[in-house]
């Protein structure tokens, strides 16, 4: 636990670590601010890109949990950015607000179905609403020489009492019926790590991560190079973690453990 402490800055993830669905995990609030008192730095990253950063300022206000915008990075963010490096151009995207208003505010044109083949690039996200024409419009998108990009390839999402399926569901069946492997920019990428640890202004041995998935945030973690924390209030659970070979620095059973210290 002393080697945790030590650290200068904690990235958290947001979905079954400070948070299930609409309820906060006790003591997250806490730990978050003891955190803080000691001058450590913050940020909030998580692979959910259906809201923006403003909309996670607030749900994590609600929640007792103090935030800023600038300690929010969401992989609709990351993916925009990312995207960027490729000169501006139109896309075909998948997603929802957090998604659109990322790739807008970048200077990105967001295209319709109907005009899908016309597309530069096709962007997947979460979107609660998919239906066949969406998919559809992404497939034509591929096929007119789109360049396929995922925010994340999460399979399922953590709720309260279970979960539902992720926005790596819906880059799955994209990417079966095209054949074509997306540039995947959340966890478990570097790519989002990078980005991270350039807004905190850190290095990879002054960081840890705190997650409760062993495939993303521990995952993203070790590919990193950073301190891994897995929580067991989430989608892994013990049992995951005796059967996995990928095995995090710390576990503990919730945040709240760290006010033990």
């Amino acid at each position: 636990m002393s080697n945790l402490l030590d650290k200068k800055a904690f990235i958290f993830d947001l979905d079954g670590c400070l948070y299930r669905g609409c309820e906060p995990i006790e003591g997250a609030s806490s730990v978050v601010a003891a955190l803080r008192s000691r001058g450590k730095k913050i940020l909030f990253l998580t692979n959910n890109s259906t809201k923006t950063p403003a909309a996670y300022v607030d749900k994590l206000r609600s929640m007792g949990i103090g935030v800023s915008l600038e300690e929010v990075l969401t992989s609709s963010v990351a993916t925009a950015n990312y995207i960027k490096r490729f000169g501006l151009g139109n896309c075909y995207a998948i997603g929802e607000e957090g998604l659109m208003t990322a790739l807008k505010d970048e200077g990105f044109g967001i295209l319709g179905e109907e005009d899908a083949a016309c597309a530069k690039y096709m962007v997947c996200g979460l979107d609660t609403h998919v239906d066949y024409q969406k998919l559809s419009a992404a497939c034509l998108a591929i096929q007119g020489g789109a360049k396929f990009f995922a925010t994340n390839n999460d399979p399922s999402l953590p709720i309260e009492g279970g979960y539902l399926p992720g926005a790596g569901a819906i880059v799955s069946a994209i990417a079966t019926a095209t054949k074509a492997k997306p540039i995947i920019i959340g966890k478990p990428s570097s790519k989002v790590m990078r980005a991270a640890l350039k807004k905190l202004g850190t290095k990879k041995d002054e960081t840890a991560i705190i997650g409760d998935t062993l495939n993303m945030d521990v995952k993203a973690g070790k590919g990193a190079g950073i301190f891994t924390v897995l929580v067991l209030t989430g989608s892994t659970s013990m049992q995951d973690l005796k059967h996995s070979k990928l095995k995090p620095d710390m576990v503990l059973a919730s945040v709240a453990d760290i006010l033990k210290i």
